[in-house]
């Protein structure tokens, strides 16, 4: 499907409206019915917002049967949401006890700003620990139970916890690299050391400082919009952050950083999008987006769906783009770069003996079309692939991502 062709369906509408109500009582008129419910269901469970949709909406012109599923099923989903919240908890807790600074990204710290927190859809639990302490936390987290999956990443280990993925970063998501990434770093130092303890009916958790906090998640919505995808809850967290702080302290906390590393027309486009479809109150700074770009974004967003579930190829076109370099980098270069990434993700020797690399291309790209043919991952489609990742980054250019050198 292109971008640039496709029209919001009436179930997004519906499902963009009735967020808008529960978020900012924003007065939407939304008519559910039992014939809508399914198209609108299934479309807040890919964007990650079951409980944000239909925790507060008025369901009388449901059926009794559909309004019985509907509650048993949030039921389900928020006891879910509360044992990860507890597990946000768990894990500030037990850091703290073996003395090693630590702060939730995302998460509970988001849920934080929302009206009712625990309505706030959760996956992971994502928390930051400085390097010099990362093999001292790995071991507490043995010691209490946490199994290392082997599948780290770039900036985390993976650890399965009682309840959900927990995922130990050394750095956040997302910051690029150049210039750029020099000015992020800068503006994200003291991150552990201003974060902030909070108590909840949970129990203690540390999370950043409302600066840190909106800069870490910008970052994570541009990293994943040009990656697997960005979901509607990622929205709903800027919406409900700049709405909460206000515009005034908005712009005295962020303008300055956020044009010195180049993501201010991102924000602003981002938060248009949050005035326009989901009901944030009017924001001056963003008036002057541009609001060809923000809907072009918007259906992009509801494309792919949260983390790109509802697009087998998103993936695929991902190897393809870049957000980590403020200078253009073609498809064909962005895709030896990825590829060389896999193979040093998979194959740590490689990074020391570059020799190995053609090697590493030939085996795991081999061993994933072998999966593929046996269905154990998504087919790759090529021609479908280049194409819409080609459409995305013409779009995303206009977006100006990371790009310090120009003049703002």
């Amino acid at each position: 499907m292109s971008i640039k062709n496709a029209e919001l369906r009436e179930y997004e509408k519906i499902l963009l409206d009735i967020l808008a109500n529960n978020l900012f009582n924003a007065g939407r008129t939304v008519n559910l019915t039992d014939e809508d419910l399914n198209a609108v269901w299934c479309e807040a469970y890919a964007q990650a917002v079951i409980l944000m949709a239909f925790h507060n909406s008025d369901y009388k012109n449901l059926s009794e049967e559909k309004c019985v599923y509907i509650r048993k099923k949030l039921s389900q989903t928020l006891a879910d949401n509360a044992k990860v919240d507890f597990e946000h908890v768990r894990i500030c807790s037990i850091l703290k006890n073996a003395g090693i600074p630590c702060t939730i990204l995302k998460g509970f710290a988001s849920a934080l700003y929302y009206s009712d927190p625990l309505m706030r859809s959760m996956g992971d639990v994502d928390f930051l620990v400085d390097t010099d302490n990362f093999e001292a936390a790995n071991r507490v987290l043995l010691e209490n139970g946490y199994q290392p999956t082997g599948k780290n990443h770039d900036v985390h280990d993976i650890y399965l916890g009682s309840v959900c993925r927990c995922e130990m970063h050394f750095q956040p998501s997302g910051i690029p690299e150049g210039k750029a990434g020099v000015k992020v770093r800068k503006y994200l130092s003291g991150l552990l050391e201003n974060s902030e303890k909070i108590q909840t009916e949970l129990g203690e958790i540390i999370v950043p400082s409302i600066f840190h906090h909106g800069l870490i998640i910008l970052l994570h919505m541009c990293h994943h919009l040009t990656g697997d995808g960005l979901g509607i809850r990622h929205l709903c967290d800027w919406a409900v952050f700049l709405d909460k702080i206000g515009e005034e302290k908005f712009l005295e906390l962020f303008e300055k950083p956020i044009k010195d590393i180049g993501l201010w027309d991102f924000a602003k486009i981002m938060t248009y999008i949050s005035c326009k479809y989901l009901g944030l109150k009017e924001m001056s700074f963003a008036k002057d987006a541009d609001k060809e770009l923000a809907d072009y974004i918007l259906i992009d967003i509801i494309i792919g769906g949260n983390f790109g579930q509802k697009k087998a190829d998103r993936s695929h076109e991902s190897l393809l783009i870049s957000s980590k370099n403020e200078e253009k980098v073609s498809m064909f270069r962005q895709f030896f770069i990825s590829a060389n990434n896999i193979v040093y993700h998979n194959w740590t020797a490689s990074k020391k003996f570059k020799i190995l690399i053609p090697i590493g291309w030939i085996f795991f790209g081999g061993r994933y079309l072998i999966r593929s043919v046996l269905g154990k991952r998504p087919k790759v489609r090529p021609n479908k692939v280049a194409k819409h990742a080609s459409e995305r980054i013409d779009i995303y250019s206009r977006l100006n991502l990371f790009s310090v050198h120009k003049k703002r």
